[in-house]
């Protein structure tokens, strides 16, 4: 976009060296402010930077008359540097409270965070980002996925071809890849979005592997997805399916020194990388539940969230998950070397931490994410600039964010210590500044002090059905569609256990007797409705996460009628205990 300059005629005091700006009248002034660039890691000393219309209008060290400004920042031994992405950013769904999701985007900015990729889009995300884009709600840019491409939403190349198309004309920024696709559909989603124009990010599913994904050109693989398998010696003979979370199962069998061809793949074909690294370090990792629910941040979530996130993660580090203390060491150990390759030789790297998911509260789980890459071995700029230069350059969006320059958009953090010096300094913020807009820091603690007084258990606004609640208590089996009779022989076998206002589900491939499925969550009954809330997922469940599905139910005796009312699943359930 060309900047069109009209120079006013100037008062210049050469004998106090003081420079009167004229048109500043609305303008915010930052003064004798440190600059961080991050393109080059040099600190521009003492500089005062002007505001307005939400774009830095100027930086210079030209002294300030300033009693023209709207507002003065007072900037001296403190350092102003771009506000960061969440490039693995969850938005909740349209079950949501619109007041909580209001408060979950203000999470976000109340760490720094200016902008996010939603990974899992509903419509009214669409809404939404305008409505922030404007100036009517308070949060970071948003961009966001289409729906969850999977398994089950994609079973056939023309369903491919429909919904990508279709997203790509709503306006969805990109496409969200689950697991479950098969490689022919797949290779029709890719087809049809280079056909639209519209790039793809996410998992990678294990029908398609890790080296067709990357031939393939996504946006961005997230979790560093697909790669462990990666490592695999074909001549281990494994079953593909069998990887476990994230290729944790095949850990053994990694080889180490393929690690460089994979690398040089995602180089070659431009694909980025975002390791949510904080989810191996945190949710699936040898650390209790009780230590992370101690943690300051969790105030900031529903009571009946923490108390889900603590169940699976017991259920995950449990003996007979299969999880091993020694395993999980290697299994990181391979990860790190991956995120560490990647960034020395890869494409590139995008900060983006996951959240909300199991003990990630939105915007603080940035901190612990940059805290695992540097465990990793990636240094203070390098982590800087994969939350800010990386993103705008992703995004083909350079002259808009990602810098303090001259001309782009006002989306700051003035932190009171220098961030290339500790990344701590992320986490001591003096204030915010999103569209132009100055949150000061002790603005943002009352706001976060009303979140966490409302996060108490969520009361319903419509009365409890207590019939419905006391006949739902107890374990389930899946029986049949309703309408129809069971399969003569089923090759697996779904058990659904709940118990006050808490649900998860386990499907068992009966032929090998492994668990294909796991997720669960919370739900609530308003009336004869049934609204079932995924909060937690195994990798073949992740496309669900978030997802508020609605029933009517029908209990009589032990058998469980529910009829779908936002979905397709209609079917019949018989207690079992």
């Amino acid at each position: 976009m060309k900047k069109i300059v009209f120079v006013p005629l100037l008062l210049l005091y050469l004998s106090c060296g003081l420079i009167q700006k004229n048109n500043v009248g609305t303008a915010t002034l930052i003064s004798n402010v440190n600059v961080v660039d991050v393109a080059n890691g040099k600190i521009l000393e003492s500089q005062n930077v002007v505001i307005d219309s939400g774009q830095i209008k100027s930086i210079s060290t030209d002294i300030m008359e300033r009693d023209t400004f709207a507002q003065v920042i007072e900037g001296k031994e403190k350092y102003l540097m771009p506000g960061l992405a969440e490039m693995h950013a969850h938005i909740p769904p349209a079950s949501t409270d619109p007041e909580r999701i209001e408060d979950v985007l203000f999470l976000y900015l109340s760490n720094g965070i200016t902008t996010i990729r939603g990974m899992l889009g509903d419509p009214i995300h669409l809404g939404l980002r305008e409505k922030v884009t404007n100036g009517e709600i308070l949060g970071p840019r948003i961009f966001t996925s289409s729906p969850s491409l999977n398994g089950n939403s994609v079973k056939t190349k023309d369903e491919a071809i429909e919904k990508v198309t279709a997203y790509q004309k709503l306006g969805y920024d990109f496409l969200k890849i689950h697991p479950g696709i098969q490689r022919e559909v797949f290779d029709q989603v890719v087809e049809t979005a280079n056909e639209v124009g519209i790039p793809f990010a996410g998992h990678v599913p294990v029908d398609v592997g890790i080296r067709h994904a990357l031939e393939s050109k996504y946006a961005s693989i997230d979790h560093v997805d697909g790669f462990l398998e990666g490592l695999v010696p074909e001549s281990a003979n494994v079953k593909p399916e069998e990887n476990g979370f994230f290729g944790y199962n095949f850990t053994p069998l990694a080889d180490v020194s393929k690690i460089d061809e994979l690398v040089a793949l995602a180089k070659q074909n431009e694909v980025w990388i975002v390791p949510t690294q904080s989810l191996f370090e945190r949710w699936f990792a040898p650390v209790p539940a009780s230590v992370l629910l101690r943690q300051p941040e969790m105030k900031y979530m529903p009571t009946e969230t923490l108390e889900n996130w603590k169940q699976r993660k017991e259920e995950s580090m449990a003996p007979e998950s299969g999880f091993n203390e020694a395993q999980w060491k290697r299994f990181n150990t391979i990860r790190k070397q991956l995120i560490k390759k990647l960034q020395e030789n890869g494409h590139g790297m995008l900060l983006g931490s996951d959240a909300p998911q199991l003990f990630n509260v939105p915007g603080f789980s940035i901190h612990h994410e940059i805290d695992g890459m540097q465990a990793a071995g990636l240094s203070n700029l390098e982590i800087i600039q994969s939350g800010t230069l990386n993103p705008a350059i992703y995004f083909d969006m350079e002259d808009v964010f990602g810098q303090v320059k001259e001309g782009l958009e006002a989306d700051l953090i003035l932190l009171n210590t220098n961030p290339l010096e500790d990344l701590d300094a992320l986490q001591n913020l003096s204030g915010v500044i999103r569209q132009g807009k100055w949150l000061p820091k002790v603005s943002i603690n009352k706001r976060l002090k009303q979140i966490s007084n409302k996060n108490t258990i969520r009361s319903s606004k419509t009365a409890v059905n207590p019939t419905l609640a006391s006949q739902l208590q107890g374990t389930w089996k899946y029986y049949s569609e309703k309408g129809k009779k069971p399969a003569p022989s089923s090759t697996f076998e779904r058990i659904k256990v709940l118990s006050d206002g808490h649900w998860n589900l386990n499907e068992t491939n009966t032929l090998t007797d492994k668990l294909a499925h796991k997720h669960g969550g919370i739900y609530e009954i308003k009336g004869n409705i049934y609204y079932e809330t995924v909060t937690f997922a195994n990798q073949s469940s992740a496309y669900l996460l978030n997802e508020t599905l609605e029933f009517d139910l029908e209990v009589k005796g032990d058998t469980l009628t529910q009829t779908g009312l936002n979905n397709e699943y209609d079917e019949i359930w018989v207690r079992i205990e």
